[in-house]
């Protein structure tokens, strides 16, 4: 059985134009237990080393603090530490994007994003997966949107679903970059693949993402 971890993140309009949320991924990683125990175990260690409690990648890229203390040097090598992490799980990186349609709030979105994650894993893979969804403050009931999907002939591909945070869930952290990216990627549609993608897909890492406009 495959284990999926998801995580989501937005993209916002400029502060002058108010900063609204413009659309939303949902995004992670797919792979067998070994391959997140071993993860596991390696984050932890580095992050320890590096005297983080959690790595966020938003948080990163816009060097808040603790990041703003880290040099270009030290970015450079201790992201391309964690895609390596990554990179020997040999996951797929699935991602769903939807767009803000009027009357959406944060919850409405996140839920089609979560309904769309479900279905592409059960339509798009015969494995039998175990999903884990990082813990979202303005919607909780993705056990119960997964229950009524199961209840009205969900693939039984999908065998359980569970929240966790991503400070106790390393594979969570790694689910982070992927979905910042997947959403980044949508974001430069047309320019070349960032680094970070670039660099999974180069380790080994498959991709496949899909986006909803209305």
């Amino acid at each position: 059985m495959l284990w999926a971890y998801f995580d989501e993140s937005g993209l916002h309009a400029s502060q002058q134009s108010g900063g609204d949320l413009r659309k939303l991924t949902v995004g992670g990683c797919i792979a067998d237990a070994e391959a997140w125990n071993q993860l596991s175990v390696d984050w932890s260690a580095a992050l320890s080393a590096w005297e983080l409690p959690v790595f966020h990648m938003a948080a990163f890229e816009n060097r808040v603090a603790p990041y703003d203390k880290w040099t270009p040097d030290e970015r450079k090598e201790r992201l391309n530490i964690l895609l390596e992490m990554i990179g020997r799980t040999k996951a797929y990186c699935y991602g769903v994007t939807n767009i803000v349609r009027h009357g959406d709030n944060t919850a409405k979105i996140y839920e089609r994003c979560v309904y769309d994650t479900f279905l592409g894993l059960s339509m798009n893979w015969n494995e039998k997966f175990s999903i884990i969804f990082a813990h979202h403050p303005e919607y909780r009931r993705q056990e119960r949107l997964y229950a009524k999907m199961i209840a009205h002939g969900l693939r039984a591909q999908v065998v359980s679903c569970t929240i966790e945070r991503p400070i106790n869930v390393a594979p969570l952290q790694a689910a982070d970059i992927v979905a910042y990216e997947i959403c980044r990627d949508e974001r430069e549609e047309g320019r070349e693949r960032r680094w970070p993608l670039k660099r999974l897909s180069d380790l080994g890492c498959t991709f496949r993402f899909s986006s909803a406009v209305g």
